[in-house]
């Protein structure tokens, strides 16, 4: 065992590991000297893991896993964490928008009894859309899954040994790595970082990433956009029904006296679309059971290094 693990998982990240690796030595050696690096080539396209096996080649402390296609960042902190060994784990990203030198505080954090401590970014060095899709994520979020999150905390954070088998033994198929920590309990608190600027390039997560990770995120932690699936038919069936007897009564009364074309295509582009947006959200949870009844692994690693 260790007394601490660091996984950091790696895309677009070859110029970035030698700091990062030289950043994290210089704040954990003060602490303990018995540790582990460990970066997770999530099958980056540059030249991530030829840059990983050069470093773990003069440092054992710093451990490779290569995994065998891309399955995104939470499969591969999902990676690390089964292989790490450390008491406790920390997880950062590679483009060190997270500074390693907030570990020490956390770590400390963590040995007064804390399971979960994560990292609240009281300055973001982040693009307008990206803050502004952070604050629309996590508000629909919060309403559609019922609880509270911190749009502030994202990975970033140092997690007992204890919650990382719990984590790791959870067979869910589709994943998001702060939400389902968010969900398992334990004891909880936050430290607040200051959020840095991303030592090189730019950020993978486009627009069409950060829906995609939207949508896996609400999807597989609620079943609420059901139950307003079924609510909103119930009010438009009421709706219709009172349509109905208000046309009865009008045409006996004489108030009708021309049909109304454009209301009836209104009517029927409205229901239509109506029921299309139902069973698109009915369509989305099939698939999220499709996913995880064939049962495949998470993630598969094609290669390790000092492991």
């Amino acid at each position: 065992m260790m007394d601490l693990s660091i996984v950091s998982p790696v895309y677009h990240g070859e110029g970035m590991l030698d700091e990062l690796v030289k950043r994290i030595h210089a704040a954990i050696q003060p602490l303990t000297n018995n540790y582990e690096i460990i970066l997770v080539n999530d099958c980056s396209p540059d030249d991530s893991w030829n840059k990983i096996k050069n470093i773990c080649a003069n440092d054992k402390k710093v451990k490779g896993i290569n995994l065998s296609r891309n399955f995104g960042q939470p499969y591969a902190i999902t990676a690390g964490l089964t292989y790490a060994k450390g008491d406790y784990v920390a997880v950062i990203d590679c483009d060190l928008q997270n500074k390693p030198e907030d570990l020490p505080k956390m770590y400390q954090k963590a040995l007064e009894g804390y399971d979960v401590v994560s990292a609240r970014r009281v300055v973001r060095d982040d693009t307008f859309l990206k803050r502004m899709s952070s604050t629309v994520f996590h508000k629909v979020y919060d309403f559609l899954s019922g609880f509270e999150t911190d749009k502030a905390i994202a990975e970033f954070g140092i997690y007992s040994q204890k919650i990382v088998k719990v984590y790791c033994s959870i067979p869910e198929y589709s994943r998001s790595f702060v939400e389902l920590i968010h969900t398992l309990g334990f004891k909880k608190t936050a430290v607040d970082v200051y959020h840095d600027h991303r030592l090189e390039g730019k950020s993978s997560y486009n627009l069409k990433r950060l829906l995609t990770l939207s949508y896996n995120s609400i999807i597989s932690n609620s079943n609420r956009p059901l139950y307003l699936a079924v609510t909103l038919g119930l009010i438009m069936s009421v709706l219709s029904f009172l349509m109905a007897i208000y046309n009865v009564f009008a045409k006996l009364l004489g108030m009708i006296e021309v049909a109304g074309y454009s209301s009836t295509i209104f009517s029927i582009w409205f229901v239509g679309g109506l029921l299309l947006f139902m069973m698109g959200i009915l369509g989305l949870y099939i698939g999220k059971i499709f996913d995880q009844v064939k049962g495949r692994p998470v993630f598969i690693v094609s290669e390790t290094l000092n492991i």
